[in-house]
C-alpha cells in the first residue's frame, strides 16, 4: 500500500504546481478522506478545491487514501480510543445492539435505543477520525512536501538543499539578497 502511495507522488511530481501546493492539496485529500464526514468528503473536497484553487488530480488521489478493508478498522480504532480517552461508557455495547435489534424499525423503541446508542458514541465518533485525519493530513503533508520537492529538483537539475535549509533559512536568505537562482527560490518559499 506504501508502495502506490509513493507511486501516487512520483506522478504527481510532474504537474505544473509548485510543490507546496500539491502536498497542500493531497493532504487536504487523504484528511478529508479519513475523516467522519462520511458522504460529504468529496463535496467537501471539491469546495476546497475551488475555493483555494488546489490540484483536482492531487485532492483527487488523496480521497481516494482511504480504501475500504481499512475504513473499518480505521472508524473503529480511532472511536474507541476517542471513546476510552474521553471515558464513554462502552461496556454494554453488546447489549445495546441486541437491543436495537431486537425491534422493528417502525416502532419508537428502536428510536429510543438508537438514540442512547447514539449518544453514548457520536463525541467519540466525531472526535476520533477527526482528530487521526488531521495527523494524517500532517503526515502526508510532510512526506509529500520531501518528496515533491527533491523531485522537483532533479527535474530542473539543481541539488537538492538539505531538510534545515528547505525548513528554516527560506525567508532569511530572500531578505539578505543571497537568493540568486528564482527558480530554487519557489521551492524554498
Amino acid at each position: 500500500m506504501l508502495r502506490s502511495f509513493f507511486r501516487a507522488l512520483e506522478n504527481l511530481a510532474v504537474l505544473d504546481e509548485a510543490p507546496r501546493r500539491t502536498a497542500m492539496a493531497l493532504a487536504v485529500g487523504v484528511g478529508l478522506s479519513f475523516s467522519p464526514l462520511l458522504g460529504l468528503q468529496v463535496l467537501l473536497a471539491v469546495g476546497i478545491t475551488l475555493a483555494f484553487r488546489l490540484s483536482r488530480i492531487a485532492v483527487l488521489v488523496g480521497l481516494c487514501a482511504n480504501v475500504p478493508w481499512i475504513m473499518l478498522p480505521w472508524y473503529a480504532l480511532t472511536t474507541a480510543g476517542a471513546a476510552a480517552v474521553l471515558g464513554t461508557s462502552t461496556g454494554d455495547l453488546r447489549g445495546r445492539l441486541d437491543l436495537i435489534l431486537s425491534v422493528p424499525f417502525y416502532r419508537a423503541a428502536f428510536w429510543g435505543y438508537a438514540a442512547d446508542l447514539l449518544e453514548a458514541f457520536l463525541l467519540p465518533f466525531l472526535l476520533g477520525p477527526t482528530l487521526g485525519a488531521l495527523a494524517l493530513a500532517g503526515l502526508t503533508y510532510s512526506v509529500a512536501l520531501r518528496v515533491l520537492t527533491r523531485r522537483a529538483a532533479e527535474r530542473i537539475g539543481t541539488p537538492v538543499p538539505p531538510a534545515s535549509v528547505l525548513a528554516g533559512d527560506a525567508e532569511e536568505r530572500a531578505a539578505d539578497g543571497h537568493i540568486h537562482d528564482a527558480q530554487g527560490a519557489r521551492f524554498d518559499a
